[in-house]
């Protein structure tokens, strides 16, 4: 089975030993099961880094009531930084030591991850509809397997950072769900796992004992209205995913042991399918 995992920036900056290690023990001892491909994100470690430079990142409410990330020239050489160069090679470095045979790359490199570049975006300041420019984030249009497939062959798992190749071949920002959905259509996977920093998908955040274990895709589009932030976009990758014809996706907790193999074994998370 081909497995591709997203890697939220938010779990990155916390302890994600249970993920390395998890890897590692289904690379060493589970590769004739699995095959694994990650891609990974940075919000966090982005932040971090344009702080470091005195610079305070930008975000903006939506007229349709999303928070957003101002990616200005600015934030997209942070980007490249943060999700290219610490985090994908610290992602390599945690595997190589433990004799996993990884390749870090970005989704821009090889043209392995194609996006349309939104060069201004709509936001609200005051109340006021403001059309902000010099925008680098992209809108994920396509994945190209040639590369990922050779490494699958060959037994390397390759490390994928969320930036992407815009039509003029720039580098773009872009979310890590919706390239994570695009690469596991591209490489017809079996799987998507969104690995984040909370179990899962709740119908009440501020009860834990609401966690959705299974639900269906057509009554997630029900339960759109009631999430919020972050879990709202994973909501929506997963059903882009599954609009592809991906048999099944899984948000849950990285933080947990054996995070990847057992939600593989369906013992947590949130499983969401189209049937």
């Amino acid at each position: 089975m081909l497995i591709v995992i997203k890697v939220g920036g938010a779990l990155l900056s916390k302890n994600f030993d249970n993920v390395i290690d998890d890897i590692v023990d289904i690379y060493l001892n589970k590769k004739d099961k699995y095959k694994l491909v990650i891609i990974h994100g940075g919000g966090p470690q982005i932040n971090e880094l344009l702080r470091q430079m005195n610079k305070e990142p930008k975000y903006f409410n939506t007229p349709s009531g999303y928070k957003t990330r101002y990616t200005d020239q600015e934030a997209i050489e942070a980007a490249i930084m943060a999700l290219a160069g610490k985090n994908n090679k610290r992602l390599v470095e945690s595997l190589q030591k433990r004799n996993v045979n990884a390749f870090g790359l970005s989704g821009f490199d090889g043209g392995i991850i194609e996006a349309k570049r939104k060069d201004k975006i709509l936001v609200l300041i005051d109340n006021k509809r403001i059309m902000k420019r010099g925008e680098y984030s992209g809108k994920v249009i396509k994945a190209e397997n040639k590369v990922l497939k050779f490494f699958i062959k060959n037994d390397i798992i390759p490390i994928i950072a969320s930036l992407a190749k815009s039509e003029d071949g720039e580098i773009v920002n872009v979310d890590g769900d919706r390239a994570a959905s695009c690469v596991a259509e591209s490489l017809n996977a079996d799987i998507l796992i969104s690995l984040t920093d909370v179990d899962g998908i709740y119908r009440n955040f501020e009860k834990k004992d609401s966690l959705i274990k299974k639900i269906t895709s057509t009554k997630l589009k029900d339960l759109l209205d009631e999430l919020e932030g972050g879990m709202k976009k994973k909501a929506y990758a997963a059903l882009e995913a599954l609009d592809k014809n991906l048999k099944k996706v899984i948000i849950t907790s990285g933080e947990s042991l054996n995070p990847i193999y057992n939600a593989l074994e369906n013992k947590t998370g949130t499983v969401i399918t189209n049937e």
